[in-house]
C-alpha cells in the first residue's frame, strides 16, 4: 500500500541564508528580509546627521557640509530600495542593498581596526546577522525570477 504523503514545508530560519526555498511564500518571505539591511543603512546614515548636527562631527570625525550633504542623498536611496523591496522585490535592488551594505561592512571594519570608530561585540552579532539578511533577500529575489506567477495576494 502506497504511502499518502502530506508533507507541509519545512519551517523557514533565518540562521540559514543557503536554505532551499520549497515554494513562493518562503522565496518571498526571504527577499523582503533585504529591507531590513536597507533599513540598517538608512539608521546608520541618520545617525551620522544627528552627530553631526549635535556634536559638530560625525563618528568618522568628518564636519563638512558635504558629508552632510551625501547622508541626506544616501538616506533617500535607502529608503527608496526599501520601499521597491517591500513592494515588488526586485533582483536589482536586494543586490544594490548587499552589495552597499558590504561595501559599508568593509569600510566600518577598517575604521574599526585603525581606531577610527570604536567597536564592541554588539557590532559582530549585527553584521552576521545583516549578511545573513543581505544573502536571504538576493537568493529569495532570483528564485521570485522564476517561481510559477501565482496570485501574490495569496503571498503577501
Amino acid at each position: 500500500m502506497a504511502e499518502q504523503t502530506n508533507a507541509k514545508p519545512k519551517k523557514q530560519t533565518w540562521l540559514n541564508p543557503f536554505q532551499k526555498f520549497e515554494n513562493r511564500k518562503q522565496a518571498l518571505s526571504a527577499a523582503k528580509s533585504g529591507a531590513v539591511v536597507s533599513i540598517y543603512l538608512v539608521l546608520s546614515y541618520a545617525i551620522q546627521i544627528a552627530f553631526l548636527h549635535w556634536g559638530g562631527k560625525d563618528t568618522y570625525g568628518n564636519q563638512s557640509q558635504a558629508a552632510t550633504v551625501t547622508d541626506v542623498v544616501a538616506i533617500v536611496l535607502a529608503a527608496f530600495l526599501t520601499w521597491r523591496i517591500l513592494v515588488k522585490q526586485p533582483l536589482w535592488a536586494s543586490i544594490v542593498v548587499a552589495l552597499w551594505f558590504f561595501f559599508e561592512l568593509a569600510f566600518k571594519a577598517y575604521a574599526m581596526f585603525r581606531g577610527i570608530q570604536p567597536a564592541n561585540g554588539s557590532f559582530i552579532f549585527m553584521f552576521i546577522a545583516l549578511i545573513i539578511g543581505a544573502i536571504l533577500s538576493v537568493r529569495g529575489s532570483w528564485y521570485l525570477r522564476s517561481a510559477p506567477d501565482i496570485d501574490d495576494k495569496v503571498f503577501s
